[in-house]
């Protein structure tokens, strides 16, 4: 079958299912498959204000709920989930990042990547040293924590890079574990979170790259290996989190789809390439992301993959869509699955790097250093920005048809639910840009002000 007028034939009645404790980046599904099913560890009351077909079920785990994303291993061991499984055993589930073994059902129902392979691709040190010849990456070496300690190291590794370094926990994710070090006072309190947050073994210490913090997504399918283009990273940005907030994850969102130089793009689609041919060769298929930095100078270097979805995932798919081309979504779970499909017209392919307009995430953080209680219940959808207030417009889970003073919203939270220190709260996304000078422009400013003030947000 053929789904919503894209040039892609497969099988839409296939049972789909997500697990999750954001749905956020799986909506795009419900367009997608006909027989779609979302789990979550409790009752979300946003999901049912959204615009879906697909049935919505809670796992009633109330005490997974402040593990984030570690809550999904714990509800598919569950027994209420397993239960369910048996009943409806056809379902495949797709994962946002893959599930570590033991499995409590059939491994085959999980759309995933071996999480070996993943593992030793996200891990920054094997990284390196699998494409420190094949691809420009900064200057680095790899230290244990107790060579780090000595009172010369600081003075050892400045010499070293001859100037600025970053110092990143070989296994941690979401920013939480990378430090730039401009000054001894810089290194003291990286070391401190280090030892305190730090799940690696060692610490990989590469030279300072002045430049744009920015990612590529990349997926592997039968027809090639595609990018999504390049995507601004926003992080720490003051706006929308706290970034002097030890152990918190510290991406903010970002922007797709805006325009680089020739040479830029090119150098990002090679890197792509070489990565997801080694990728492919040891099996991996469908999304991963590839973090990398800009320099003025229009060199790009890659930092790290992540082998796996990413939170740009549904953006990306839904500029794709917009575009008219087969979103990465869609090529994930059908090359995750091995589901039959085929390309009926191979221009639709999302092989272009460019979008007529880019679009923008926004993720405000609880900035406090202590948890807080949601005031009200966020209602998703499309809201209109006018003066200091976000006014409800419809519902909608799309960037199609919006215009520029108009924002998506989501909250996965209930009203009374209490956030903890750095954990994400709202999603703000629309249509064009919203960086200047590595963080906010003004009207970007102005809606997350309004989105504070209309949802009694911390400010």
């Amino acid at each position: 079958m053929t789904a919503h007028k894209l040039p892609i034939e497969y099988n839409t009645n296939s049972p789909i299912g997500v697990v999750s404790v954001d749905a956020y980046n799986f909506l795009l599904i419900d367009k997608l498959f006909d027989d779609f099913r979302i789990f979550t560890p409790v009752q979300q009351n946003w999901l049912k204000d959204v615009p879906i077909q697909g049935s919505l079920t809670s796992l009633n785990a109330t005490k997974l709920v402040k593990k984030g994303e570690e809550a999904v291993s714990k509800l598919v061991a569950s027994k209420k989930f397993t239960d369910m499984f048996k009943a409806d055993p056809r379902r495949k589930f797709i994962m946002y990042s893959p599930l570590d073994p033991p499995y409590r059902i059939n491994p085959l129902a999980y759309l995933m990547n071996s999480p070996t392979i993943a593992h030793a691709y996200e891990n920054k040190r094997y990284f390196r040293d699998e494409f420190a010849g094949l691809i420009r990456m900064p200057e680095y070496e790899i230290k244990y924590m107790n060579e780090l300690d000595r009172a010369a190291s600081y003075r050892n590794l400045r010499e070293r890079f001859d100037g600025p370094f970053v110092l990143q926990d070989e296994e941690s994710s979401g920013s939480k574990g990378t430090h730039a070090i401009h000054d001894e006072d810089d290194y003291v309190e990286a070391i401190k979170n280090l030892k305190r947050f730090s799940r690696g073994r060692t610490i990989v210490a590469s030279k300072f790259v002045h430049g744009e913090v920015s990612s590529v997504q990349v997926c592997i399918t039968k027809y090639g290996i595609f990018s999504g283009g390049i995507q601004r990273q926003l992080v720490d940005s003051k706006y929308l989190c706290d970034p002097k907030m030890a152990g918190a994850t510290k991406w903010c969102g970002g922007e797709v789809g805006d325009e680089y130089p020739d040479i830029v793009q090119h150098q990002a689609q090679e890197i792509a390439t070489i990565v997801g041919s080694e990728l492919a060769s040891h099996g991996y298929k469908g999304i991963f992301g590839i973090d990398i930095i800009v320099t003025p100078e229009n060199e790009v270097y890659a930092i790290e993959i992540n082998a796996r979805l990413t939170g740009y995932s549904h953006l990306i798919s839904d500029l794709q869509m917009m575009e008219g081309k087969i979103p990465f979504i869609l090529l994930h779970i059908l090359e995750l699955g091995n589901f039959k499909y085929e390309v009926t017209d191979l221009e639709a392919l999302p092989s272009m790097s460019r979008y007529k307009k880019p679009g923008s995430l926004m993720i405000i953080n609880n900035p406090l250093d202590e948890p807080f209680v949601l005031k009200q219940y966020i209602k998703p959808g499309i809201y209109r920005h006018e003066g200091d207030k976000l006014v409800f417009v419809k519902e909608g889970f799309s960037l199609k048809g919006l215009k520029d003073d108009m924002v998506m919203v989501f909250c996965r939270y209930n009203q009374g639910d209490t956030i903890e220190p750095g954990r994400r709260v709202v999603k703000l996304m629309k249509l064009g840009k919203t960086l200047a000078k590595g963080d906010l422009n003004l009207k970007a400013r102005q809606i997350v002000e309004a989105a504070k003030a209309t949802f009694e947000l911390p400010q």
